[in-house]
């Protein structure tokens, strides 16, 4: 059995995580996006796989262009999962290939939210921040397709 630390021990042990705090601490978005990935992780979900992203594409767009939507797209087997995020207004649009009925849930830092597709698989979220984000969607029979977190 171990003695419980003394005072001194305790005072010690918080003047060196105040040392290790003030020198090199831990971003703020950093530790969010780690609770977040461990709390919302799904091990029975297949992974979508990112297979495009508008951020990668280099084009001869002028500097002072003011598009602001960034475009992304999944694929898990036989789904395929487009994303469209509007940084200036906040939408998020998105559609599911083949188009179903699903229910969809966008993981954010701090939450879930969650609606259903239309029946060509369209959906939509408002107020969506920049930040670490996962979809994952559920079809009746029990399948659940998650994305890889991207950061918008």
């Amino acid at each position: 059995m171990t003695n419980p630390p003394d005072r001194e021990e305790k005072r010690i042990m918080s003047l060196l995580q105040r040392g290790l705090d003030q020198s090199d601490p831990v971003p703020p978005d950093v530790t969010d996006f780690a609770k977040t990935a461990l709390i919302w992780r799904t091990i029975d979900a297949e992974l979508a796989l990112l297979t495009y992203d508008s951020t990668d594409e280099t084009t001869s767009i002028s500097v002072r262009s003011t598009a602001s939507a960034r475009i992304v797209g999944f694929e898990a087997g036989e789904w395929m999962i487009d994303l469209e995020h509007d940084a200036s207004t906040g939408e998020l649009r998105g559609q599911i290939q083949p188009p179903a009925r699903l229910d969809v849930e966008l993981h954010v830092t701090g939450g879930v939210l969650a609606t259903e597709t239309d029946e060509l698989g369209r959906f939509s979220f408002d107020g969506v921040e920049a930040g670490p984000v996962a979809i994952v969607i559920r079809a009746d029979g029990g399948e659940m397709v998650k994305t890889e977190w991207i950061l918008l």
